[in-house]
């Protein structure tokens, strides 16, 4: 029978007593606490736009935005779980194929069309659907209404621009449709440009209406959809990039959270460029926070861990930096020393004699909700890092011998983080 005393070395020194037989005795074990905490959390979703009507055959983006605790709010577009009422057993956090069912089709990966970014919905009939966005156990959603409107007409945005040659251009593709209401149809028009040597332009999901530029001149870039088209003009022009500067210059996130960066360029005739889809991105510290260079998702931030990291956008021999900070879950790490002897005296060697211990927690003294097995690592002193939020916690170990018989609990301690 294995006794074990255990003390934490976080408040004070705690015994566990009586463990297996009886007898007195044993190896003391000290517990020691590490913590991080995060000023911020998740507190709801708000999915947008709020309940909006499409046409039929057309596709929306929704967004998801948390509001956390401290009051601000963080795009988890890509990181929410995406459901739609309409479709039967969808799972959209792993690119589950979309049934072609009445209603809708709404995934990270549709594989029957295209591949799809999170939150992209598409119609495919008539009616109503619930799209829900969920993270643990928070969740928003909103309705969309689907008509038979038609498309009567298709505008795009900016009209003439006017970009620096190795810089691309995003064009927004607006519809107006028989019942006199708009929906941007970026993703579904088939876009093209009349001067593929001065300016390309994509029909991927993800970068659909991204022209390129290939050389100084114009095209002329159309989006079309079914026999309706509408046209603008795009001039490249031969300036230099002069600088970057990235937006924004310092940002803070909640762990699980992600963080959208844009890039500026300023050029020697003056103008300036949004550059976020040409630069590339880095982080110093993919551990803390990676960022993107996928098309559709370029300087989206990604946080892993709590801490801060250098992100840095570049462009030829030109780079700008700016700071994220990543506040993690509260971390509470836990030591102790193996129990040494048995209750009744005799020596316990912790290598052959123990199975693995057990750390019961909860929120309250005494009242232990989660159990986390501790394979013994026949060393003697053992340690376990927890991932808690904020809040208050109570502790205990216990341990198991190689008859699976298991000792009593620890004395308790207890930890605010």
């Amino acid at each position: 029978m294995v006794n074990k005393k255990t003390s934490f070395i976080l408040l004070a020194s705690l015994i566990i007593t009586s463990l297996f037989g009886c007898g007195s005795g044993g190896g003391t074990a000290s517990l020691e606490t590490s913590t991080s905490s995060s000023d911020a959390q998740l507190e709801s979703i708000s999915v947008t736009p709020t309940n909006p009507t499409i046409a039929v055959n057309t596709d929306i983006q929704l967004t998801a935005t948390g509001i956390y605790s401290d009051n601000t709010t963080k795009d988890l577009t890509s990181t929410v779980t995406w459901s739609s009422s309409a479709v039967d057993a969808l799972n959209i956090a792993s690119g589950t194929e979309v049934a072609q069912l009445s209603g809708f089709s709404s995934s990270t990966t549709d594989r029957s069309s295209s591949f799809l970014s999170p939150g992209h919905t598409k119609a495919t009939g008539t009616g109503q659907a619930k799209i829900t966005a969920k993270w643990g156990n928070i969740s928003g959603s909103t309705t969309i209404t689907v008509t038979s409107a038609t498309l009567v007409s298709i505008a795009i945005t900016p009209a003439n621009p006017s970009i620096v040659y190795g810089t691309n251009q995003q064009f927004v593709a607006t519809g107006t449709f028989s019942d006199n209401t708009t929906q941007d149809l970026t993703t579904a028009v088939t876009w093209s440009s009349s001067a593929t040597a001065v300016a390309a332009i994509s029909n991927a999901a993800g970068s659909n209406g991204l022209a390129t530029s290939v050389a100084a001149g114009s095209t002329t870039i159309t989006a079309t959809s079914g026999s309706i088209s509408g046209a603008t003009t795009l001039t490249v022009t031969s300036a230099t990039l002069v600088s970057l500067s990235i937006t924004p210059a310092n940002a803070s996130i909640a762990l699980g959270a992600t963080q959208q960066f844009t890039a500026t360029g300023s050029y020697s005739d003056g103008s300036t460029q949004n550059l976020t889809t040409a630069v590339t991105w880095s982080s110093s510290t993919a551990t803390i926070a990676a960022i993107s260079n996928a098309a559709g998702f370029n300087g989206l931030a990604i946080s892993v861990a709590g801490g801060s990291t250098t992100i840095t956008a570049t462009s030829g021999g030109v780079s700008e930096t700016a700071i994220l900070t990543v506040t993690g879950l509260g971390v509470i790490t836990l030591a102790w020393d193996a129990p040494t002897t048995n209750t009744d005296g005799s020596f316990l060697n912790p290598a052959t004699g123990l199975s693995l211990y057990k750390i019961y927690y909860g929120t309250a003294p005494l009242m232990y909700t989660t159990v986390v097995d501790v394979t013994n690592p026949g060393t003697t002193t053992i340690s376990q890092a927890l991932d808690l939020s904020s809040g208050t916690y109570y502790f205990t170990v216990t341990a198991v011998d190689t008859f699976g018989q298991e000792s009593s609990y620890s004395n308790e301690v207890m930890k605010t983080i």
